[in-house]
């Protein structure tokens, strides 16, 4: 599971492409909780405060991966990078927090014209906290490589009919 978080399979950590898919979501969120508050676009906006709570969950969801998987990179940091290994993994968990809390205020209010103050304000500081985080993890993450793995060995099966066909 660490190999799989840190990439090594992929040949390039995937814990910057995880932010900036937070990042993504979370800017769709924003702009569709903006939409509902200024009636953009639509005369009934309870449509977009059920999209923006989805994609407030999926950015949640988002979030805590990335979370995940820079624990998994601050495992196997040098010495200099240990500290925004640390800033990193503190960013997501407090990203995934945020999120989070906002989901959870907004599940009450679906029926509303628009999302209250409260959740907004956390899906906005959310977003904020991802933008930073994103450019910590890029700067971070981006130039790391690996060993290359060595091959398996499969053992060759059906001797007797290769062969046979010889």
């Amino acid at each position: 599971m660490k190999e799989f978080l840190q990439g090594r399979r992929f040949g390039f950590a995937p814990r910057s492409q995880l932010g900036g898919v937070a990042v993504g979501l979370g800017i769709g969120a924003t702009l569709l909780d903006l939409m509902s508050w200024f009636q953009w676009g639509a005369r009934s906006t309870n449509g977009l405060v059920v999209g923006a709570q989805w994609l407030v969950v999926a950015t949640a969801i988002v979030a805590a991966l990335a979370a995940l998987a820079a624990l998994a990179e601050t495992r196997d940091l040098g010495e200099v990078d240990t500290q925004l290994g640390r800033l990193d993994l503190a960013a997501a968990v407090l990203a995934t927090v945020l999120y989070a809390a906002s989901a959870a205020l907004r599940t009450g209010e679906l029926n509303a014209a628009g999302a209250s103050p409260a959740p907004l304000l956390l899906a906005v500081g959310g977003l904020v906290v991802l933008l930073v985080d994103i450019v910590v993890s890029a700067n971070l993450y981006a130039a790391r490589e690996w060993e290359e793995l060595e091959e398996e060995i499969v053992p060759e099966r059906h001797r007797r009919r290769r062969a046979a066909a010889r």
